[in-house]
């Protein structure tokens, strides 16, 4: 009896995710933007269509979301032109007025260590949040699957992911979440392990891992002084 309770409930989540999903691209509303390609050239017009794809978290094994593929118009009722990010330098986005700046970047591979940088197959576009002299960070949206006998959890968070400026590859350094993740501070430690000076600073009693958590941001404005 329980296994049948799992399948339809497996078959009830498919349904309403895709019923979502179809109902996120009905509301899709043509944005401005100009897109840079590789090779300098700009597109400018409107993106009316987005195609996200999903990557893994190298050391938090959730799952993190990017745009990949974009669809670009002249005008905002026109058929957009195919364009990825494998092909892409940036693309600057309007939303409400306001300018939204995405660079295209490699993740960490999977089951990697983040200081060896090694890419994924195919670059991402990331949303641009912070800007110091040396480092970038990002912000993108995960989502986390678990389970508790015939209870189906999702949880939506928001990943915090760097690099320094020039870098193809970026790393997603945190990942909010529910409840106690074991060796917090270890795989913090990870994510910033070829900057020695860092490293010391998160094992040093001026760091705090409560404060980090309220500010993740905040952590690459020490980054931009242990670089030095």
């Amino acid at each position: 009896m329980k296994k049948i309770n799992v399948l339809m409930l497996m078959m009830l989540m498919l349904l309403i995710g895709i019923v979502s999903v179809s109902a996120k691209k009905k509301e899709f509303k043509p944005l401005p933007c100009v897109l840079t390609l590789k090779d300098g050239s700009k597109v400018s017009g409107y993106l009316v269509d987005v195609k996200n794809a999903k990557v893994m978290a190298s050391v938090y094994g959730q799952v993190v979301i990017n745009m990949q593929t974009l669809f670009i118009s002249p005008t905002p009722t026109g058929k957009g032109t195919k364009y990825v990010a494998d092909d892409a330098k940036e693309m600057e986005l309007t939303v409400d007025g306001k300018q939204r700046k995405y660079l295209s970047l490699y993740a960490c591979k999977i089951l990697t260590l983040p200081k060896n940088l090694k890419p994924t197959n195919h670059r991402y576009f990331w949303e641009l949040v912070y800007e110091g002299r040396e480092v970038l960070g990002f912000l993108s949206p995960t989502v986390c699957y678990s389970s508790s006998g015939t209870t189906f959890y999702t949880e939506e968070s928001w990943a915090y992911t760097y690099c320094l400026k020039g870098d193809e590859v970026v790393v997603t350094y945190y990942v909010p979440e529910t409840g106690i993740r074991l060796a917090a501070k270890k795989t913090l430690r990870a994510c910033f392990d070829r900057f020695p000076k860092m490293d010391e600073y998160l094992q040093s009693d001026g760091f705090s891992l409560k404060d980090m958590k309220r500010h993740p941001l905040d952590l690459l404005k020490v980054l931009e002084r242990k670089i030095k």
